[in-house]
């Protein structure tokens, strides 16, 4: 009884521990900030900018036609610009993703097993991930031209597509939900994300499985249902002001792609609210709060036969508490967006279904999901990305020195607490009023008159002010704590 006391001492000890603040790259400024005004007046502030925002649309677009917003210019008309959608220039754009992606799978499997003299995981997790969401929401959908298994199975196959198997209809998005998932955990709760050998690993595994979707459904529908990045940056990219296709260049406004025809099937609301909790996730763990809930479990008498029980098992109880937030939180937006939805459809009319209000708005919270992440993860970018300048010099750990940037030093002065936390106010607002304008027009669209539509957008708005206020404080936190 003794030696089991000890044992659970001994956890609660390193749970405490384990909950106390380290120092991130995400979030290394040296130094907290000093707000000029209290924490409540700029939460109040971005709330009523929301509100404020609402009321103006209320006045101001009253009629929104379905092409209302299609007002957009192909920039490869323009002279000296049409070279940039010429095939010779696009396979040799293609020609080169797939060498990064080959330096990465051979940097993970023959590199330094040390994450920071390795390339692999510094391009993955920050270059790649965090700096491709940000060129996709702001600039356009290049990861359609750069997918590595998009052009290796297109070159693989020379454009001869075998015949596939039918998409089953149930399935609609539902492996991209999943596989995100997955990939979530992976990157914010697995202790072993950053492991290069693992990591090409990972990465052999998962092409694997693209590979096998597309030989099995078809390239493009596997890209479209399955292929979880595609999904990804192809979600983001319908806020940018540009879209490529067949030769093609478009400048269109922001956030209009975000604008939809037909309602977004569950598969796809489901996909939507969970990369916006992905991104809440990351920040909630960074938050005084987040410390409290382990302190509380790690000190729980109820708790503690369980906890005894999953520690004598090997079970990492720090990666379980994390696992089980990450899989509760997005059920609970999920439900909240059921009742926002529930009461839209209702305040509309009731003509409309919950499903359908569902599919018509979930995309109005893209802005959001994309003010977040790049108000989080900015920092992030800035600092731990400059770590990709040595290792371009010398990409597997073995004291090259290519371009002579191999002893280039982090400078953490790029960036500080005061920047981020007005990036992150001007993004969140920003975000959030973008949502309400897409909410707004689709409301418009959606019911019968235009009273209908507005009674419809108060439970809409009551979220998205709820949410500027919480999200806003989220971030406030590793900052101003």
């Amino acid at each position: 009884m003794e030696q089991r006391r000890t044992r659970l001492a001994g956890f609660a000890v390193a749970l405490a521990l384990a909950s106390l603040p380290t120092p991130a790259w995400a979030h290394a400024f040296g130094a907290r900030y000093d707000l000029p005004l209290p924490l409540w007046l700029y939460l109040g502030g971005a709330g009523a900018a929301v509100a404020l925002s609402f009321a103006v649309m209320a006045v101001v677009l009253k009629d929104r036609g379905a092409g209302a917003e299609e007002v957009r210019f192909d920039l490869l008309t323009l002279p000296g610009l049409g070279w940039l959608g010429g095939l010779a220039v696009l396979n040799i754009v293609r020609g080169l993703s797939l060498a990064v992606f080959a330096l990465l799978l051979a940097a993970g499997f023959f590199g330094h097993p040390n994450p920071f003299k390795n390339i692999a995981p510094t391009f993955v997790w920050v270059v790649w991930w965090v700096g491709m969401a940000f060129v996709s929401a702001l600039a356009g959908n290049l990861w359609d031209l750069l997918n590595p298994w998009k052009i290796a199975f297109t070159w693989g196959t020379r454009g001869a597509v075998p015949a596939p198997h039918p998409y089953p209809a149930w399935l609609g998005r539902w492996p991209a939900v999943v596989l995100f998932l997955i990939f979530a955990w992976t990157e914010l709760i697995s202790e072993q994300a950053e492991q290069p050998r693992l990591l090409a690993i990972l990465i052999l595994a998962y092409s694997t499985v693209t590979w096998a979707g597309m030989a099995r459904y078809g390239r493009d529908t596997w890209l479209e249902h399955g292929e979880v990045f595609s999904v990804v940056f192809g979600l983001l990219a319908r806020f940018a002001p540009s879209h490529g296709e067949a030769g093609e260049w478009w400048i269109r406004l922001p956030a209009v792609g975000l604008l939809c025809q037909h309602p977004v099937p569950v598969s796809g609301v489901c996909f939507v609210l969970l990369l916006l909790t992905s991104v809440t996730f990351d920040g909630i763990l960074e938050t005084p709060s987040w410390v409290d809930v382990r302190t509380w479990i790690a000190e729980s008498q109820a708790l503690r036969p369980a906890l005894l029980a999953l520690q004598d098992a090997g079970v990492n109880l720090i990666a379980l508490i994390k696992t089980a937030v990450l899989v509760v939180l997005p059920a609970i937006f999920i439900a909240v967006f059921v009742l926002i939805s529930k009461a839209i459809a209702w305040a509309g009319g009731g003509k409309v279904s919950t499903r359908e209000v569902a599919g018509y708005f979930v995309l109005s919270l893209v802005p959001i999901a994309i003010a977040y992440h790049l108000s989080h993860y900015l920092s992030y970018l800035l600092i731990a990305g400059q770590n990709i300048i040595p290792l371009l010099s010398d990409p597997f750990g073995l004291d090259w020195d290519l371009f002579g940037t191999a002893n280039y030093a982090v400078d953490i002065g790029v960036v500080n607490a005061k920047m981020v936390w007005y990036v992150a106010v001007t993004a969140i607002v920003t975000g959030h009023v973008l949502a309400v304008y897409i909410a707004h027009v689709m409301a418009v669209r959606v019911f019968a008159s235009r009273a209908q539509a507005l009674r419809s957008q108060i439970p809409m708005l009551i979220l998205m002010v709820g949410y500027t206020m919480i999200s806003l404080w989220i971030l406030s936190q590793p900052i101003v704590t």
